[in-house]
């Protein structure tokens, strides 16, 4: 397992761009727009690639056939040795991929569920949304001059972004205030090749008011505005998310997918 310079991840980025599973944050890293590290069985024509974001999200893709070298050093280097710079490991394992982790005990399994938008679907569930919205709720993008204060409120803007001018520009930010009072935010963990991860955030005191699917109804149309398209990604068994993706109008395409978490 070799780790790839950055000039050479278009490499990678070739291999991984057509598969079925397609996640928005691993891109990033492909894409330079975030941090990360890539690693390849052969550098100058990888056949097996582990990537593996700034945050912990991870993937492990490429040709089955060629997995077992590829997959010996690579569980040595996560499993064994631990070489991973973040506190814990989240690896996106759709199928083929992973599927030797499930008998691994020290690896915690879960199962994930990608949610595309159903865009007649989203027309009439904001119709109905937005239909009698009370004055204390009030939506907006952000402008540069809140950006000390969201980071302050919510402390998103560099989990992903390398830094608040990125966030900004790329993340798509929209803001929700409850009488006048910042309540709710929906941005983009990561934005590339023209799709964008959902990531929404509500204060604990202001939950249980609609105020997440007022922000997520408005980071979506900007999205439109800018020609990108939006995905859902979630735990199955967290019902609030599930419920509030389909309140907003996204459906699941494919079935759920593994999902483990590697802590330090």
């Amino acid at each position: 397992m070799r780790r790839l310079e950055k000039k050479d991840y278009g490499l990678v980025y070739e291999l991984y761009k057509d598969l079925d599973y397609f996640f928005p944050l691993i891109v990033a890293v492909l894409l330079d727009e975030q941090e990360g590290a890539v690693f390849v069985d052969h550098v100058n024509s990888p056949s097996m690639a582990y990537v593996e974001h700034a945050f912990g999200f991870s993937q492990i893709f490429g040709n089955s056939s060629k997995l077992n070298g590829f997959l010996e050093s690579w569980t040595s280097w996560l499993l064994r040795e631990k070489q991973f710079r973040t506190e814990k490991v989240r690896l996106y394992s759709p199928p083929p991929s992973g599927s030797f982790l499930t008998e691994t005990k020290s690896v915690a399994l879960s199962e994930r569920q990608r949610f595309y938008l159903d865009p007649d679907r989203f027309s009439k569930q904001r119709e109905r949304s937005c239909s009698n919205i009370p004055a204390d709720i009030k939506g907006r993008k952000l402008t540069k001059d809140d950006l000390d204060d969201i980071e302050n409120t919510f402390h998103v803007v560099t989990r992903f972004w390398r830094n608040p001018d990125d966030f900004l520009e790329k993340a798509n930010p929209y803001l929700i205030t409850y009488q006048n009072k910042f309540a709710s935010l929906c941005y983009s963990a990561a934005t590339a090749d023209g799709y964008a991860e959902i990531d929404v955030v509500t204060l604990p005191e202001y939950r249980k008011l609609g105020l997440a699917r007022h922000a997520v109804t408005g980071f979506i149309e900007n999205c439109h505005e800018a020609g990108i398209c939006p995905l859902w990604d979630c735990f199955t068994n967290n019902e609030g998310s599930v419920a509030l993706a389909a309140a907003v109008g996204f459906m699941p395409r494919n079935p759920p997918y593994n999902f483990f978490t590697i802590n330090k």
